[in-house]
């Protein structure tokens, strides 16, 4: 998925190939072998698994090896539905009803494990404190961006979308310190949100990463990074049921958090919008307030 997604798009030669089939096929097995180990059970030299390190990204083969065994832990803890497959032609209605709402139970219950507490602190920190908050992402992201743009509205704060790349890169160009924005990549390498991040590095800008567990560019570059959960393959998959469940828990938590910031007050305006621009009915007498 995230480092073994990194391995099939880089290129290796003949030999390095040999030693990264053998840390695939052996995977959590490599936690006791040291790097001479592997180099003699594959034939080949200890420089060469640092070369491999390197070309994904890794200062050295420690720093590759951590990572990879911490994904790995991650990804073989139990887990009742495949996030990228959850479920099969030979299922019948109930079964896929049952699979996708299990599967969503367990996005939230995996994104609230990856939800680090001084993370979240530094989140609404930066978001109480901005002037303007501007968001991007992709695809379905933007429509999650949207729906939190439009909470926020409501809590006074002023959020802004580009559905168009070009715009996004002037939004961002045009944004400064008093801003504060939020850049939504699952893979953390997608190139539009990485352009988008290093312009508003250079305008000083504060950005919140949503973003997958991997030690991605994205992370690296971000003020602070939310972790969501990262159990999807990029391609291979029936949808984003999970990914985006995961997204919107995220943002409808930095909502309910800002929204806490002035509880009362919050709570009363939208009360009052409600019952002026809100003119919905229902048969079902225990939701209708009239």
């Amino acid at each position: 998925m995230l480092i073994t997604h990194k391995i099939e798009q880089t290129h290796f030669s003949e030999s390095e190939a040999i030693i990264v089939d053998f840390i695939l096929k052996e995977g959590e097995n490599i936690k006791h072998m040291s790097i001479n180990a592997i180099a003699k059970e594959t034939y080949t030299s200890a420089p060469l698994l640092v070369r491999i390190a390197k070309k994904l990204g890794y200062s050295g083969w420690s720093e590759f090896k951590e990572a990879y065994l911490k994904e790995l832990d991650y990804l073989y803890n139990s887990c009742d539905i495949d996030a990228s497959i959850p479920f099969v032609v030979s299922d019948d209605f109930t079964t896929i009803a049952h699979n996708i709402s299990q599967l969503q139970i367990e996005t939230i219950q995996d994104t609230m494990k990856l939800l680090d507490h001084d993370s979240l602190y530094h989140a609404i920190r930066l978001l109480r404190d901005a002037e303007e908050i501007d968001l991007y992402g992709v695809s379905d992201k933007v429509l999650l961006a949207q729906q939190f743009a439009q909470q926020m509205f409501f809590v006074h704060k002023n959020a802004h979308i580009c559905l168009l790349p070009g715009d996004a890169k002037v939004q961002a160009t045009m944004s400064n310190e008093r801003h504060c924005a939020i850049l939504i990549s699952y893979s953390g390498e997608t190139d539009f949100v990485l352009r988008v991040a290093r312009i508003l590095k250079e305008r000083k800008t504060p950005f919140i990463a949503i973003t997958c567990i991997a030690d991605n560019d994205l992370s690296k570059m971000a003020d602070v990074t939310l972790r969501i959960s990262s159990r999807e393959m990029l391609h291979t998959k029936i949808g984003d049921f999970a990914t985006s469940q995961s997204v919107k828990c995220i943002l409808d938590i930095l909502y309910g958090c800002i929204f806490s910031l002035n509880y009362k007050k919050n709570l009363n305006d939208k009360i009052q919008i409600a019952k002026q621009i809100d003119d919905r009915v229902s048969g079902y007498e225990f939701i209708d307030e009239e």
